[in-house]
Parts: C-alpha cells; sequence; structure tokens
C-alpha cells in the first residue's frame, strides 16, 4: 500500500494526479483518461491533462490537441461496448460559476443512451437533468410523504399467499436497494433502471441462500412450482458448484476467479427476470389483475420477449419507475425492507416446513453474519492508523468493523461503507444514523483516501464503490427532519445539522 498520512490530515491537490497509472484507461504524452467516479452514465469517462492547468484556455495547444485525439479513443471503446452509446455529450465546466468543481481542467465524455432521458433536446443545455449540476438545489432535496394508496397496493402485492415463488420479493427488495444507489447528488431517486443493474441485485440476494441451511444438507426451496420456477437459484447453484464450492466464498471472490463464468450467470439471471418475474410482478391476484404502479417495461405477460430480441444489440432493457413510485419506495425503504424479508421468510418456512423453523430463517437469508469481515479489517486499522473512527481513541486488541450506514437501514458490505471501531462505540452506535460530525470524516476519507480503499478492496477481492456508497448516504441524510437526533458518541445524541451534512455529501 502507498505511503499516505492519517485521514483527514492532507488534501491532495489535485485528486487526478494522486490516482495511479493503473486507474487510467487511455494516456498519451500529454494527458490521460479515467473513469469519472461520480458517473451520470455507464462509461462515463475524463480526459485530464498531466499538467495541472485550471480550465480548457490554459492548456497550451498540443495539449488541448491531445486531450481531443483521448476523446476520439474513449469513444472508439465506449462504440465497441455492448450495448453501445447511441450519442455523446463531450464538454467542460471553465471556472466556478460555470459549475467546475475540481480546479483541474477536465474534459468529460459522456455516453448516452436511448430512454436515458424521456426529453433530450437542448443536449448541453442540461445534460442529464438533477446530475450535470451536482451542487445545485441541495437545500431542496425531496422531503416525500408516504402516500397511502401506494403503501395499500404495496401491502396488497406483498401478499406472500398469492406467491408461488420468491422472485417478487427479490424484485422489489432489488428495486427498493436501486433507488437508494442511483439516487442523484441531491438525493432524488432515479427515473429509471435498467434489468442488467436489476440482475446484478437479485443475484446478490440469492447467492448465500443458494448454499445449505445451517446443520442440513438441504438448499431451501424458494418456489412450490416447477424447475422453471426456481430457475434463478438453480443456476446459481450450478455456478457454485462448478466454481465457488466453499459456501463462505463471497460474491465478490466469485466474481473474480471466474469473470467469464459469471458475466454468463449474471445474463441468464437477467434474461429469467425478463421472461418471468417482471411482467408479472406487478399482479394483485391470481386472477391476474395488474396495476403498473411500480414501473413500465416495453415488454409484457402477453407481448413477450423473445431470446433473439434480447440477445441484440437494440433491445430496451430500461425499467422506468411510474411518477413519483420511486421516490415513495426511497421514503418507505426502512420499513418496506423488513416487512419484504420477514414475508420473503415466512414463504420459504412455508415451502421448507420439514426442514426449517421460521425463528432461525431470516437471519440466514439476509443477515449480516453471512459474510467474515477479516479480511478488510487490519487495513482498514492501518488506514485509520490503529484509532476507532468514532473517538479516535487508540485501539486495542478487541476491534469492531463496523458498516458506517447500518446494515438494517440498507445492505452494504462495500468497503467504503467499513470503518474500525472500539468495541463499545460500535456498540452504543447501533443501527443509529452517525452525527453530522461523523458524516463529514467519512465523507473525506472517501475523497482523500478513495483510491487507498480501493487497493484494499482488490488486495481483499471485495465489493468497493464509492459513488454508490455515497449515493446511499445522500438519500438517507438528505431528507432528514431538523429534528431528528444522530448518535455523536457513546450516550450522546445531537440534533442533524443539515447545513454540514449538505456541505459534507454534496458541497
Amino acid at each position: 500500500m502507498r505511503a499516505r498520512s492519517a485521514v483527514g490530515s492532507r488534501v491532495v491537490p489535485s485528486p487526478f494526479l494522486a490516482m495511479p497509472e493503473s486507474a487510467h484507461v487511455a494516456a498519451n504524452a500529454l494527458a490521460f483518461a479515467v473513469e469519472d467516479r461520480y458517473p451520470v452514465s455507464p462509461g462515463h469517462t475524463l480526459v485530464i491533462p498531466r499538467r495541472e492547468v485550471r480550465t480548457w484556455f490554459d492548456a497550451t495547444r498540443d495539449e488541448q490537441t491531445a486531450m481531443l485525439d483521448l476523446v476520439d479513443v474513449i469513444k472508439q471503446g465506449l462504440d465497441a461496448r455492448s450495448p453501445s452509446p447511441d450519442g455523446y455529450n463531450v464538454g467542460f465546466n471553465a471556472g466556478e460559476v460555470a459549475g467546475q468543481t475540481v480546479m483541474h481542467l477536465h474534459v468529460h465524455v459522456i455516453p448516452r443512451y436511448r430512454g436515458d432521458m424521456d426529453d433530450p433536446r437542448g443536449g448541453v443545455r442540461h445534460v442529464i437533468p438533477s446530475k450535470g449540476n451536482y451542487l445545485a438545489g441541495v437545500g431542496d432535496a425531496p422531503r416525500v410523504v408516504a402516500d397511502p394508496a401506494f403503501v395499500e397496493k404495496l401491502l396488497t402485492l406483498l401478499d406472500q399467499g398469492q406467491f408461488t415463488a420468491t422472485y417478487k420479493f427479490a424484485v422489489l427488495l432489488g428495486l427498493v436497494d436501486l433507488c437508494m444507489e442511483h439516487a442523484t447528488g441531491q438525493g432524488a431517486a432515479p427515473e429509471s433502471i435498467t434489468t442488467a443493474q436489476l440482475a446484478q441485485k437479485v443475484l446478490a440476494l440469492y447467492w448465500p441462500q443458494a448454499t445449505a441451511f445451517r446443520g442440513t444438507a438441504a438448499v431451501l426451496r424458494q418456489s412450490s412450482g416447477r424447475l422453471q420456477d426456481a430457475k434463478i437459484l438453480s443456476l446459481i447453484r450450478a455456478f457454485r458448484a462448478q466454481h465457488a464450492p466453499d459456501p463462505s466464498t463471497t460474491l465478490a471472490r466469485a466474481r473474480a476467479a471466474a469473470p467469464a463464468a459469471f458475466a454468463v450467470l449474471a445474463r441468464e439471471v437477467e434474461w429469467t427476470l425478463i421472461e418471468m418475474p417482471l411482467p408479472r410482478a406487478q399482479m394483485l391476484s391470481r386472477r391476474g389483475d395488474e396495476d403498473r404502479f411500480l414501473y413500465e417495461i416495453n415488454w409484457s405477460v402477453g407481448e413477450p420477449v423473445t431470446r433473439g430480441a434480447f440477445g441484440r444489440g437494440d433491445f430496451d432493457n430500461l425499467i422506468r419507475f411510474r411518477p413519483g413510485a420511486a421516490e415513495q419506495l426511497v421514503a418507505l425503504a426502512s420499513v418496506v425492507r423488513p416487512v419484504v424479508q420477514r414475508r420473503w421468510a415466512a414463504k420459504v418456512a412455508q415451502l421448507n416446513t420439514n426442514v426449517v423453523e421460521d425463528a432461525q430463517l431470516e437471519e440466514f437469508l439476509f443477515g449480516t453474519t453471512r459474510v467474515s469481515l477479516a479480511p478488510v479489517r487490519a487495513p482498514l486499522i492501518e488506514l485509520h492508523d490503529a484509532r476507532c473512527f468514532y473517538c479516535s481513541g487508540k485501539l486495542g486488541r478487541d476491534v469492531d468493523v463496523d458498516h458506517f450506514i447500518a446494515w438494517a437501514r440498507h445492505p452494504e458490505n462495500a468497503v467504503e461503507n467499513l470503518v474500525p471501531a472500539h468495541p463499545g462505540c460500535n456498540e452504543s452506535k447501533s443501527d443509529h444514523l452517525a452525527a453530522a460530525e461523523h458524516v463529514t470524516r467519512w465523507a473525506e476519507r472517501l475523497r482523500v483516501h478513495g483510491h487507498d480503499l480501493d487497493d484494499i478492496a482488490r488486495r481483499a477481492t471485495w465489493e468497493h464503490d464509492a459513488g454508490r456508497a455515497l449515493a446511499v448516504a445522500r438519500v438517507i441524510y438528505l431528507r432528514l427532519r431538523p429534528d431528528v437526533r444522530l448518535w455523536q458518541a457513546r450516550d450522546t445524541f445531537e440534533r442533524a445539522d443539515r447545513d454540514a451534512l449538505v456541505s459534507a455529501l454534496v458541497g
């Protein structure tokens, strides 16, 4: 691991120049390109001069030419992806009043995809609404009141008696998580997600469940129908048998060990979701009564997608949220998650009455204890100079690794969400939200030591995604009422300091 100072003790003059060359996706003598840490679309890339100049107008003609050459290289690489972009926005911000926040010139190459916004006319006048200027309108972060009609429809949908399998539960949890993880810079929920993104979330939900239940040789049934109804679980079991036979193998390590096979698995899970659960997930009864109050897709039970159409590059894989639905899912996330998990566990218990007692089940299906945090404990302690993240006291022999945003609020094991702590501080914080002082230090760690965290994750083959962690934090903290009390220290709480939270997470 590279030399560094303690967390928060220095600020890197240019975060781009602090990045290792291994992070470069393209380079020439005068410039280099890296993936944007907070992308507004898949493939969003920054082209940067090697010399630290503030704006395009401060660069030499040779530097400008070198950067434009890399823009062409980046476009060629993105065009070769599947799906390839349908268009591009290319540009830069020059000066604070124009929106520049990092005072080292960088040219944005932003791929655009058909359907990424309802009306793209105007182009660079607004790029993608609410994402282009992520510092604007923070004081107006959405505070959505739960809609009783929406809640009633959701409860009707969750009636597990209408389910033959657990797919609807997985789809709903995946939608909730993605709404939080893909929030805008102001904490607003996204307008749409893709079936590929949902497949990754559903795969992660079923991954630990595709192993034998405690003390038995049985993988718990998740369907009352035939094998097709449990296809996702069967696909994961087959992959695990060949590439990850150790039941303790994490998803991140399995993906790293067999990337090609894992990509095939994810694609098959995506196709299964397209074929069956997504067209039927909004059915409110076995008679087929449908209420599309959550999302719209461009196929249905009556007009199924063929495998050939799915395989073509022009397949529309967007899941477009109905007006207000994504905001409702985010506003209700802390309630929806435990309700869905309990009903999922009840369904599995019903399908496995000879194997499991309901009381044991929810922790097995969804608990944090399934993944050991030992691989990242020592490097996190080193990163923090062997001091507790919360009280800054010297750490002793017993050290806890705490989820900064509690698992009960959002299940996130990425290294960016993990901090070392005294057992007493960890126990006192529990599932509470941390005060602004801690949020500020956590966000500063992402900015100053993001590459060290990436290095820890790479060495431990661990999940990491700074943009995802920051989006979840924004969704949670920017919606807090001013009278909410946040955990500051052992048995000490303080009112939410909104200005400090905004400054930490956005400004």
